[in-house]
């Protein structure tokens, strides 16, 4: 844990907080969290209930997207959440797959999955760090989707969006998953569509889609449109 001096002006988190950051306060979700535990305080004005939600969102508006990480807005996540429950079974492990800063996670919990049903991994370590800040009661793991041998049950998701990652997260799937496992996704509108690359449509042919819909509300830092997809491994 890094040891942080308490700022004496708060900015907000808003267009102010990242303009302003001198050097010394903290930058990370990792190191804000760490701020937080050691002032119980945010090292910006926040009158939100997802602080690092919004901090990353506005972060990436100083400082970029990093490898389409478009993080999955509370209602697309809560929605999934909820489809989640509906369509797996209530015994079995979810897999929060590319994890991120743990949105999904977030939203399993609040539809009343025990965390320890729960393990969330992605390859990113400051994603890493603060998703086992944020849910130390949480399986958590740094790998590559492409390292993970073990059987994926059920799995929630917001994959990278690049055509070969996201094709490549669908081979994945299919070699991780059995037949009946099921799997509830947010993915570039029309991708399960595609003819081309053609292994999509190899790799589709190993799933039933159950339900897919638009989402209904936008990333924060892309156009990029995506639909929720339940797929279930034939």
């Amino acid at each position: 844990m890094k040891t942080f001096e308490k700022i004496a002006k708060h900015y907000a988190l808003t267009s102010s907080y990242y303009k302003h950051r001198q050097t010394g306060w903290p930058d990370t979700l990792a190191e804000i969290y760490d701020y937080l535990q050691q002032h119980g305080e945010l090292p910006f004005r926040y009158e939100g209930d997802n602080w690092s939600y919004d901090a990353l969102c506005e972060r990436q508006r100083r400082k970029g997207v990093y490898a389409s990480q478009y993080l999955t807005p509370d209602r697309t996540a809560r929605q999934m959440a909820a489809l989640a429950v509906r369509y797996f079974d209530n015994d079995s492990r979810i897999v929060d797959a590319c994890c991120g800063t743990g949105q999904l996670t977030r939203a399993l919990i609040a539809e009343g999955v025990h965390p320890s049903a729960i393990t969330g991994f992605d390859m990113d370590g400051d994603m890493i760090a603060i998703y086992e800040r944020l849910y130390p009661t949480v399986d958590a793991m740094r790998i590559r989707f492409e390292d993970i041998d073990f059987r994926c049950e059920h799995v929630i998701a917001n994959p990278p969006f690049e055509i070969g990652e996201c094709t490549a997260f669908l081979q994945w799937l299919f070699r991780t998953q059995r037949s009946g496992d099921r799997s509830v996704l947010l993915l570039p509108y029309g991708f399960i569509d595609k003819q081309r690359p053609k292994a999509v449509q190899e790799t589709m042919r190993h799933f039933i889609v159950h339900h897919r819909t638009p989402m209904q509300e936008p990333f924060a830092r892309t156009n990029c449109r995506a639909e929720i997809v339940i797929l279930e491994r034939v």
